[in-house]
């Protein structure tokens, strides 16, 4: 591999950069930025990744082309977070949600499930995850992290967190942790606008920084950054933190002592653009303290980025020092991570997918997840000669980092070996209408036990409405979340509940064999679910960490 002394200013720029494309094939768009632009990276979506066949071809096919212009092999990074949130969406071991895996708490499992998923990537000829997720849940109205959070105890996030990371460090790619400083405290999206975090600095060390500063000391080797304001690091102004010297350099590097790749969330992102443009961005990035730039979609703004880097060191405000600084750790970490290139054949990699033993770890932390709330004692448990009614949620992607799901699967397939009596399964809208829920509820009357699905009800009120109304009749209601339990907030009035958060067919398979009390629920909360009633018995607010905790 060549070193960074040997390189042109537009090679080192080039190396700055992962850049995204349109489509299963190479386009014109990256053909130009890996040929001309020599773009060190490649950020891959559900877009381009259609199977392990096209997907083994296409990462063959860009090294090719990036190899040939510059000789230094790509990054190949992904989200395979799991749960939801996963761009290899067939043919390989899929992780569980990491809320799933916060409530399995089995750290011993989850390296080894990691480590076997990195070795399917690399396989592929994917060789850097944007996964674990570190953030902490402390906000249940957190609309991007939710579920892609191990939970709200900082001890929690820590743990799990490092066993993925050293999973999939382990098993040959390199892991980037995510979102620097922490984004579990927020309640907006940072694709649309900034999120602000108006904590403490000692709250932020004692909680948002504990997975960061434990991950640094275990051997993490690159971090992503969040687009989040932290007016107390800036001036009393909301600066994203990609953007920030403060954060970058005088937080992470300084006083965490991190000496990995800081790699950006992606530049075209509205909370890191809005009223200085991507060009703009993407030089404050690089002098804040960032290595890799993120820049996931548009040529023209992938052009862009370039253009201003160039000019920026033309100026002389972008010294090519600080290039330097950076190209020498992306090199360094792409010597450990890719070395050099061997030819491979698909049927070669074809061989290490799937493997039986990493899906087995898989399944156990599936089983392992599912958790009880019982107020009354085995009350999520269905009799077998009692009519039963399932009411199962559609299913959708519930922010901009998840693809709609391409599972399809409902629990009534999995219950129906257990259930003699008469069963039957409705499937409502995901937002179901006053009408709908009308004739649900009259429905359900003809039955003596109901399964009741939520997933994700902060946006779809009609799921808890539905719910509210079941539990006003005679039946046993057993309300069930897919997502992120403190939903079941919502019932204080229900007996027991049950979580399982997501809707992955083996999950599905576990909550059916719980409900039927052919396995016991192993599952401990990771998140703590609000009391929602005050003295009065009205709703309460449900509040986060940022309401609770000063801002000085």
């Amino acid at each position: 591999m060549r070193a960074c002394s040997e390189l042109t200013l537009k090679e080192k720029i080039g190396q700055l950069l992962m850049v995204g494309f349109e489509g299963l094939t190479p386009d014109m768009n990256i053909r130009d930025l890996l040929e001309n632009h020599f773009a060190g990276g490649v950020v891959f979506f559900s877009r381009n990744l259609d199977n392990p066949g096209q997907a083994f071809a296409l990462t063959e096919e860009l090294q090719r082309m990036a190899v040939a212009a510059t000789g230094i092999p790509l990054w190949m990074g992904t989200d395979q977070e799991g749960g939801m949130v996963v761009r290899v969406r067939q043919g390989i071991a899929q992780l569980p949600a990491a809320m799933a895996l916060g409530a399995a708490r089995n750290p011993g499992l989850l390296y080894e499930a990691a480590k076997g998923t990195a070795e399917e990537l690399k396989a592929l000829g994917i060789n850097m995850n944007f996964a674990p997720v570190v953030d902490i849940n402390v906000n249940p109205r957190n609309p991007i992290i939710d579920v892609r959070s191990f939970g709200d105890s900082a001890e929690l996030v820590s743990e799990l967190g490092i066993a993925a990371m050293l999973g999939f460090q382990d098993g040959g790619i390199a892991s980037v942790i995510k979102h620097f400083p922490g984004h579990g405290d927020t309640e907006t999206d940072s694709h649309a606008e900034l999120p602000v975090v108006r904590h403490s600095l000692e709250r932020l060390r004692s909680v948002e920084l504990v997975p960061f500063r434990r991950a640094a000391l275990t051997g993490a080797e690159a971090v992503m950054t969040a687009h989040v304001g932290i007016p107390l690091l800036s001036g009393g102004e909301p600066v994203p933190a990609t953007l920030s010297r403060e954060v970058l350099t005088g937080l992470l590097r300084e006083e965490l002592g991190f000496e990995g790749l800081i790699v950006t969330d992606c530049m075209e992102m509205d909370a890191v653009t809005q009223g200085i443009g991507l060009g703009e961005a993407v030089v404050r990035a690089m002098l804040a303290g960032a290595d890799l730039l993120l820049v996931s979609h548009t040529y023209a703004s992938q052009l862009e980025a370039v253009a201003a880097l160039e000019r920026a060191v033309a100026d002389g405000r972008l010294p090519e020092e600080r290039i330097d600084a950076s190209v020498e750790r992306i090199l360094r970490l792409k010597e450990r991570r890719i070395g050099e290139l061997r030819e491979r054949s698909w049927e070669e990699a074809r061989l290490l997918l799937e493997n039986p033993q990493t899906l087995r770890t898989i399944e156990r932390l599936r089983e392992e997840s599912i958790t009880a709330v019982n107020r009354e004692p085995d009350f999520c448990r269905l009799s077998p000669d009692v009519d039963t009614l399932v009411l199962w949620p559609q299913i959708s992607a519930a922010c901009k980092s998840e693809d709609e799901p391409i599972h399809d699967a409902t629990l009534a397939g999995f219950l129906r070996p257990f259930i003699g009596a008469n069963l039957t399964e409705r499937v409502y809208g995901t937002s179901p209408s006053p009408d709908e829920i009308a004739a649900l509820a009259s429905e359900a009357q003809r039955y003596g036990q109901i399964v009741a699905g939520i997933f994700h009800t902060a946006s779809n009120p009609g799921q808890p409405a539905l719910v509210r109304k079941l539990l006003e009749g005679g039946a046993k209601v057993i309300p069930v979340s897919l997502r992120n339990p403190v939903d079941l907030a919502a019932f204080p009035e229900a007996e027991g509940f049950l979580a399982c958060y997501e809707h992955h067919p083996h999950t599905l398979q576990a909550l059916a064999r719980v409900l039927t009390g052919k396995a016991e629920p192993a599952g401990t909360l990771p998140v703590t679910i609000p009391d929602t009633t005050t003295e009065g018995g009205e709703p309460d607010e449900r509040r986060s960490a940022s309401v609770i905790e000063s801002a000085t």
